[in-house]
């Protein structure tokens, strides 16, 4: 088979990967000034933003076994993007209600849980897809992968200046004064388009949602592989937790991920905090996805150079530093720093783990694994980073409602320099060769150790005979 990307395959993952990034674009960054615009108290939000996690509890056990078993891949993300459209367009008339009438919150929690298990387990399966068509995914997956960046950056800047049309339309009108009888002739002709509010971030998501699931038509056929080892394919990936590297990464990033919400939680309040217009925040946070293109670009060199070890423990490095520069820093340049960090702390990390997932799993189980990897971390663990994030944020805030960022950001830096001391001192990667034969098990094959650096650069190694990834 050539390793060769051929055209028509490139585009239509480079399309999947555009609009599912382009959907948590339009509304991660601006979820948390959403609520609190709306009034939700932190006590409030931390439970909202964690019950999320519900999408990743079905995920390995229900999702996992329809795609490796009963359903193609491509089929399911159509229906569950068309659920997960249905559902945000309901999102922001619950929010209202709860507004104005101080009751039924449940129902609110309830629908971003709904949306939470019709979205969340769709950036699993949208990488095993990937996986299981590209000629060669280590050097290949960062091609396509790199247009979910685009689809991010499209969306936030989008939202941005739809939510700040007047002073988009204000600076052209000074600038560029010969524009004026156009603009106003604009404005004139698209009277009855209604002005922009904060719930439209619901809408713009709801209009992707809508668009990738509808092009999920042109995705590649990613039937379920066949198996006579057992139909029930969660149990199957449970078994990988027999192979040491395979515990020890998802352990690692089990641990990481109790701190990585934080981010997510406090970055764009802090930003509005600082005064940075919220309209434009989504704007100010696509530096961290922008900063995803480099990152992208190197992660195959230092995954050769450098190993899966050390490539881990920089994006553990990357969040450490981001924390810190948001603990101890008063400048909003360093602050703007930290943000750009993003793409070595996303890629050197979640990215890195998802290539060795597929590396190591037969065909048959790689859903599952990859949703198992994502129920774990994202499911398990990020729901309890939001909650500990509304307790330290009400900590951390005093009675003028000003919260200490300082202070709050201080906290999960600690925690992740005393995490990668202990991981560079004494964790040791095992590794060992994964076969494409579903029919095989592969821990038939004796484990192999593996070094920080040079510790792959043999071709007899285990892990390198035959797996899709050198590590």
């Amino acid at each position: 088979m050539s390793d060769r990307l051929e055209w028509w395959l490139r585009w239509r993952l480079s399309v999947l990967w555009a609009l599912q990034w382009g959907v948590t674009g339009a509304i991660l960054t601006y979820l948390p000034l959403y609520f609190k615009q709306k009034g939700l108290s932190d006590g409030e939000l931390g439970p909202l933003m964690a019950v999320s996690a519900v999408g990743l509890w079905v995920a390995p056990f229900v999702v996992g076994q329809i795609c490796d078993r009963w359903l193609a891949t491509e089929k399911y993300l159509a229906i569950a993007h068309f659920i997960g459209g249905l559902t945000l367009v309901v999102i922001p008339i619950a929010t209202d209600i709860y507004i104005d009438t101080q009751e039924n919150f449940g129902v609110l929690v309830v629908l971003i849980g709904l949306y939470a298990a019709a979205y969340l387990p769709t950036i699993p399966l949208a990488s095993s897809l990937s996986f299981r068509h590209l000629p060669d995914p280590d050097r290949q997956f960062g091609k396509v992968r790199i247009w979910g960046t685009v689809g991010w950056v499209l969306a936030g800047l989008s939202l941005s200046l739809w939510l700040g049309r007047a002073d988009v339309l204000r600076w052209l009108m000074e600038e560029f004064p010969a524009w004026k009888p156009t603009l106003v002739d604009l404005q004139t002709t698209f009277y009855w388009v209604a002005e922009p509010t904060s719930s439209d971030c619901f809408r713009i998501a709801a209009l992707l949602s809508f668009a990738l699931s509808s092009f999920c038509v042109f995705l590649p056929s990613t039937p379920p592989a066949r198996s006579d080892r057992g139909v029930i394919a969660p149990l199957q990936a449970l078994q990988m937790f027999r192979v040491p590297t395979f515990s020890l990464l998802i352990g690692t990033s089990f641990l990481l991920a109790l701190v990585i919400p934080l981010y997510i939680y406090a970055v764009p309040n802090l930003l509005e905090q600082r005064e940075f217009p919220a309209d434009w925040v989504p704007a100010v946070m696509t530096i961290g996805q922008i900063s995803e293109f480099p990152a992208l670009l190197l992660l195959a060199f230092c995954l050769k150079r450098y190993g899966l070890k050390s490539t881990f423990a920089i994006g553990m490095g990357a969040w450490f530093i981001r924390y810190l520069l948001f603990a101890t820093s008063d400048s909003d340049w360093l602050i703007l720093i930290a943000i750009g960090l993003h793409g070595v702390c996303h890629v050197f990390l979640i990215i890195v783990v998802q290539l060795y997932v597929h590396s190591q799993c037969r065909s048959d189980v790689r859903a599952s694994a990859q949703n198992m990897f994502a129920f774990i971390t994202m499911g398990i663990a990020m729901p309890v980073g939001f909650l500990l994030g509304g307790k330290l944020g009400e900590w951390c805030t005093d009675t003028s409602g000003t919260t200490n960022y300082h202070l709050f950001f201080a906290v999960p830096a600690g925690l992740l320099l005393m995490l990668l001391i202990a991981y560079c001192k004494w964790f040791r990667l095992l590794g060992k060769r994964r076969t494409d034969d579903p029919t095989t098990d592969a821990s038939a094959v004796k484990p192999t150790a593996l070094g920080a650096g040079d510790d792959l650069q043999s071709e007899d190694d285990p892990l390198i005979g035959d797996t899709e990834l050198a590590i």
